[in-house]
């Protein structure tokens, strides 16, 4: 039994420690220059809003100051379609009462009055006014998208992609990292 443990210990042992062993690694930077430098460029749309602007003529409405009743020389307080059609009302509804005709043209031209001046807006003037349009269009352009670029970093040649603009000759760090196997 004790042998047994011994050897389960030693072989856990063994095992933990080459594993250990093969996960060490180093990480250090060194400097490299660039021997060569490809830059790749990328089309990107984007949308461009333009606006578009006129001068219209709006129109200006506002009441009419004319009525029916101003044909027969009577003033704006009547009209005369109205006063018809309550004459006639006033008579039927009233057949026994005397001047029900006359009291109902008074109403109905005073009410039909009223009516038209409530309804009868006119064009009065026309004023500027500016009225603008927003479009958009389409625009494409190129873009540094990335630089595909060489290194020699201490007679190593190492190919990347930066994602900034490096050209022939500038000193860049290299990152290096060593693992035992």
């Amino acid at each position: 039994m004790k042998r047994e443990l011994f050897c389960g210990a030693a072989i856990t042992f063994i095992t933990v420690g080459l594993t250990a062993f093969n996960a060490f690694a180093e990480n250090y930077t060194v400097q490299g220059t660039v021997i060569e430098a490809n830059p790749v460029y990328q089309t990107v749309t984007k949308q461009v809003p333009t606006q578009t602007c006129q001068m219209v003529q709006v129109p200006v409405y506002g009441n009419s100051s004319q009525g029916n009743g101003g044909t027969l020389g009577l003033n704006n307080n009547f009209d005369i379609g109205g006063a018809i059609i309550g004459g006639v009302l006033g008579n039927n509804v009233t057949k026994n009462v005397d001047n029900g005709g006359a009291i109902g043209a008074l109403l109905g031209g005073m009410i039909g009055s009223q009516r038209n001046k409530q309804n009868s807006q006119t064009v009065v003037g026309y004023r500027q006014e500016q009225r603008c349009n927003t479009s958009y269009s389409q625009q494409s352009e190129q873009v540094l998208g990335y630089t595909e670029i060489v290194v020699d970093a201490g007679g190593y040649k190492v190919t990347a992609k930066s994602k900034r603009n490096v050209n022939v000759g500038d000193v860049v760090n290299v990152g290096v990292a060593l693992t035992v196997q």
